[in-house]
């Protein structure tokens, strides 16, 4: 059955008057439902959770049947309202017959959301939704939104899945106090994930995705900040393959993560990044922290920007440059430019290579780079082009066998 969100047939009865403790704590939907939600039996249609959500009670649910088939959309799906202090309000996808998480199904249309989160909209947990062809946004926010947590979700063949972008006559589409866990894809064609303006207070953990080479003027990158965005972590993620391919441009730009000049507080623990065409992370943002993270077969493994930069424990594996034509670029394990001085403080970091390539770039003569501990495993050690300023404690070269 193919749904609308104007294609409701039901309308779900509000009772304004009722306290919450009067509200039912489990609401249903499922593929065909056209009731009130109040049983699997009498189940509303998915486009109908912009109606339940004011009907249950804080801390409550809503179960979504993921046993009955796919949902096929062809309208994102509105949502004003949420829980409270007193609890969030779980939209969750689950077997009927066993009650167990279970994915349920959502397909779409390459220029369509899934989710759009509009002012009113906090306090929400979304988890086991599996979203397949969808646009810009398998969760779009389009107002002010606190208080969000979407995990275990999948995606495949989506144009980024979670987008921030103000709706109508919204100036902002801030986030506050959201985390994204467990989320996991392919065929990402932009990236995994945009948060900008003043969202503030978030967390990305143990989230994949891998991108679908481009060839159109639109940067790819894995996991973007923008505007002042700030006090953001991302924990254990992997992002990979996000290419821009482009054989008579000067430049081929697809990032893995990448933070603004604006951004502030940003960590990077134990992240990931491979097969980009530009950077793996690509770092601007004052004080930016990057604790463990591998950086491989990107064109520039670490690049930095940043005034002042921390990476402690990182490792920069075999990087690659596939710019073809006339690109004007070059290849190396820490690329550091900007126009502030940078201070790049790096401490126990690991270099392995078998081709040489340079370990530094240094395109800002004021920069500085302080060493503390550095492994090299490389039939010969490059420096690049750029002078390591100080260098503070051992170094350790290992020559491959």
């Amino acid at each position: 059955m193919r749904l609308t969100r104007r294609s409701v047939l039901v309308a779900l009865p509000l009772a304004a008057t009722c306290e919450a403790a009067e509200l039912p704590t489990t609401l249903y939907v499922t593929p065909d439902g056209r009731g009130d939600g109040a049983s699997w039996a009498t189940a509303a249609g998915l486009y109908g959770i912009g109606a339940l959500l004011p009907r249950v009670a804080p801390g409550g649910q809503i179960l979504i049947a993921a046993d009955g088939g796919p949902y096929q959309l062809n309208d994102e799906m509105q949502i004003r309202s949420g829980g409270s202090r007193d609890g969030a309000i779980s939209i969750r996808g689950v077997n009927r017959a066993t009650g167990a998480p279970q994915l349920a199904t959502l397909r779409g249309a390459p220029d369509q959301e899934g989710f759009r989160l509009l002012r009113g909209a906090r306090y929400l947990n979304f988890s086991h939704l599996a979203f397949e062809n969808f646009g810009n946004g398998c969760f779009r926010i389009g107002g002010p939104v606190s208080d969000l947590k979407i995990e275990d979700c999948t995606f495949d063949r989506v144009y980024r899945f979670l987008e921030n972008t103000a709706s109508g006559e919204e100036a902002s589409a801030s986030l506050a106090r959201f985390e994204v866990r467990r989320c996991r894809g392919t065929g990402a064609t932009r990236g995994f994930s945009r948060v900008r303006y003043s969202s503030i207070g978030g967390l990305f953990e143990d989230c994949f995705a891998r991108g679908v080479p481009t060839s159109d003027d639109n940067f790819p990158a894995g996991c973007v900040l923008e505007d002042d965005a700030g006090q953001i972590v991302y924990r254990r993620c992997v992002m990979e393959g996000f290419q821009q391919v482009r054989p008579s441009a000067t430049y081929w730009n697809g990032d893995g993560f990448s933070d603004e000049s604006e951004n502030f507080s940003v960590r990077y623990e134990l992240c990931q990044a491979r097969g980009q065409t530009d950077g793996g992370f690509d770092c601007k943002s004052a004080d930016v922290v990057l604790d463990r993270c591998v950086s491989e077969d990107n064109k520039r493994n670490f690049r930095v920007w940043s005034p002042h930069a921390t990476l402690t424990g990182c490792i920069s594996r075999a990087p690659h440059f596939r710019g073809a034509g006339i690109e004007d670029a070059d290849s190396c394990h820490v690329w550091i430019g900007g126009e502030r001085g940078p201070v790049v403080r790096m401490t126990n970091f690991t270099v392995e290579d078998r081709d040489s390539t340079a370990i530094f770039s240094i395109e800002d003569e004021t920069a500085r780079i302080e060493l503390q501990g550095l492994t090299v495993q490389s039939p010969h050690t490059n420096w690049g082009d750029g002078r390591v300023r100080r260098v503070a404690g051992p170094l350790t070269f290992v020559t491959p066998r």
